[in-house]
């Protein structure tokens, strides 16, 4: 499973965030008496079970969700579609996967489903597409049978819900002002910004975000800025991502990530440039102690303590004093670490 399946996965296994999704995208699609509202995270349970066959897990991953509705019980079933091309097979394979499903509850219902009051428990299929290729599938499985409405009635009829992020603008995700919002922001094809913009942006967003909105976006963000990155041809170091799982990234870390892909973009430009191994080396190396630079700087400003830059940058206690120095009196750079 590639970065962008786990990143996804991971969000939509948050059963917050699989709440907030529910409210935000599939309200007024349940029943009635589910009141999106009211339900809280004791009221739904991820089910440890994939559908997806190992040949389209690069591309797709999926989560399956029971949801309690009164004294019974529903089931949500999302498939994530990555890739840009539309798949026009997918209404058979949802119901491949919701048959499967239901095979699975008879087996475990054992003697009790060849019983008259049996009932097999309902399933809401969702396809969240995050793709940049506009969704051309058929969304009723009849669709897909030809003279379907010759035989209304007589083969199987039902309809996925489709949720395409390409059709979400960016103002609109981030208006929401939560973690979903921006981690789907982040996952948007249609997004037009540059990574620096939309870092800024994201940053912003950390800004009016509360406590509880804070932590659940920073419990995803890592995975999203590694996908975003790779775009970039850019690599996380060791060192970034240890200060990725850290607990207090914040602000800080969409503008470090921000002059973090910046500065190794310009010292691999720079090394190209002069057409020789030495000179690729020497801009990596000036792009790296920009980056360092430009971290401490960031944490100077917000007032962290010099244990805690140090620990981030890999700088000593005399190079953070230069640094110090020097922006005091208007950019002096330290010495090589």
């Amino acid at each position: 499973m590639g970065d962008k399946d786990k990143a996804f996965r991971r969000l939509l296994a948050d059963e917050r965030l699989f709440l907030k999704f529910l409210r935000r995208f599939l309200r007024g699609s349940l029943p009635g008496d589910i009141d999106l509202d009211s339900l809280t995270v004791e009221d739904v349970e991820l089910q440890n079970i994939t559908f997806i066959p190992p040949d389209l897990s690069k591309n797709e991953s999926d989560v399956l969700y029971k949801v309690r509705r009164g004294s019974a019980e529903m089931y949500v079933y999302i498939l994530v579609e990555h890739q840009s091309r539309v798949d026009f097979m997918m209404p058979f394979r949802l119901l491949s996967y919701m048959v499967e499903f239901w095979k699975r509850c008879t087996e475990q219902a054992g003697s009790r489903a060849r019983r008259a009051g049996f009932l097999l428990p309902p399933v809401l299929p969702v396809v969240f597409y995050e793709g940049a290729s506009k969704w051309t599938a058929p969304v009723r499985f009849a669709d897909k049978v030809e003279s379907s409405s010759d035989f209304r009635g007589l083969v199987p009829d039902f309809e996925y819900l489709l949720i395409s992020l390409r059709d979400k603008r960016s103002e609109d995700l981030l208006s929401f002002r939560d973690a979903l919002g921006g981690l789907c922001y982040l996952a948007a094809p249609s997004k037009k910004e540059s990574f620096a913009e939309a870092a800024e942006r994201l940053r912003m967003l950390l800004t009016v975000l509360s406590d509880e909105e804070t932590e659940l976006l920073t419990n995803h963000l890592r995975g999203y800025l590694r996908i975003l990155m790779k775009k970039e041809g850019l690599e996380i170091d060791d060192a970034l991502d240890l200060c990725l799982e850290r607990e207090e990234a914040d602000e800080m870390l969409t503008y470090m990530l921000k002059e973090f892909r910046k500065t190794r973009k310009e010292g691999r430009e720079e090394g190209r440039e002069e057409g020789r191994e030495e000179g690729l080396e020497e801009g990596l190396e000036k792009g790296q102690l920009e980056m360092g630079i430009s971290i401490a700087l960031a944490m100077l400003e917000a007032g962290e303590p010099e244990e805690k830059i140090l620990r981030y940058t890999g700088f000593s206690s005399a190079q953070l004093a230069e640094i110090r120095d020097g922006r005091k009196s208007g950019g002096k750079k330290p010495s090589s670490r």
